[in-house]
């Protein structure tokens, strides 16, 4: 189900994706800023954990419908594989920095960056999390063999392809389960000085209050425009205080 990726750095080699999505930025980055980083267009690259905060419809809101469809409960794998989550705002003062630096030492350019979290913690306690900010704990757990559980999913994919139904359960969504994800964050804050102002508690908080009803979550989190901005946070920069300076920050989430 994919090598662990234990604490490592810049220097790791960059893995396979399963979909063109990834592949393609992850060969823009490649080709596009590294390479193509020079005196008349200085450029980096970023390299985030899964992100999270007002404006995700994915982590937190799917973590949250768990309690809903009965699914708190199961684990899979023996859950205690670390991740890094990422705030948003702390990706996006990652972008500033990397900005500053490419106007002025560019002592960043043409070089990647790990920038996250910088708090392991492992998949089952970020969900557990989530759940007891809207007062649920799991009654009981039951554990699921990583390995039985992909095998499920394999099982659920194929029927996916041969009947075009939407199952809950794929290797995809295993493979995330079961990962260990997490990185040296000594690299961004040695060169562009980055350090995490928003920690994984109040970020987790924050993440959460957006909701107002169990009915309207999707809407409501849907509304929130703080991660989808994010992206473009360099682009927009680049226009306004910071004049005709020019650079490119990629994002490629690791």
């Amino acid at each position: 189900m994919g090598a662990p990726s234990h604490n490592i750095d810049e220097q790791w080699p960059t893995p396979s994706f399963a979909l063109i999505y990834g592949e393609s930025k992850s060969a823009a980055a490649e080709a596009i800023v590294l390479k193509g980083s020079s005196d008349t267009v200085a450029a980096c690259s970023l390299r985030p954990s899964v992100l999270y905060g007002p404006g995700d419809d994915r982590l937190v809101p799917a973590i949250h419908a768990c309690i809903a469809k009965g699914k708190a409960p199961f684990i899979v794998g023996d859950g205690q594989n670390l991740w890094d989550v990422t705030y948003v705002t702390n990706v996006a003062d990652a972008h500033v920095l990397a900005a500053e630096n490419l106007m002025s030492s560019r002592t960043a350019a043409g070089e990647v960056f790990f920038t996250q979290n910088n708090e392991r913690i492992t998949f089952r306690d970020f969900c557990l999390a989530i759940w007891a900010h809207f007062g649920h704990t799991p009654p009981f757990e039951i554990h699921i063999p990583g390995t039985l559980a992909y095998l499920v999913g394999l099982s659920c994919g194929f029927l996916t392809w041969v009947f075009g139904t939407t199952n809950i359960l794929s290797r995809g969504s295993v493979r995330d389960a079961c990962s260990v994800r997490y990185a040296s964050g000594e690299r961004a804050k040695l060169i562009l000085g980055y350090r995490p102002q928003v920690g994984i508690e109040t970020g987790i908080r924050l993440s959460c209050e957006v909701r107002t009803s169990d009915e309207d979550w999707p809407t409501a989190w849907a509304t929130k425009p703080a991660a989808r901005c994010m992206p473009n946070l360099c682009q927009e920069a680049s226009g306004s205080q910071w004049g005709r300076q020019r650079f490119v920050c990629s994002t490629v989430e690791s």
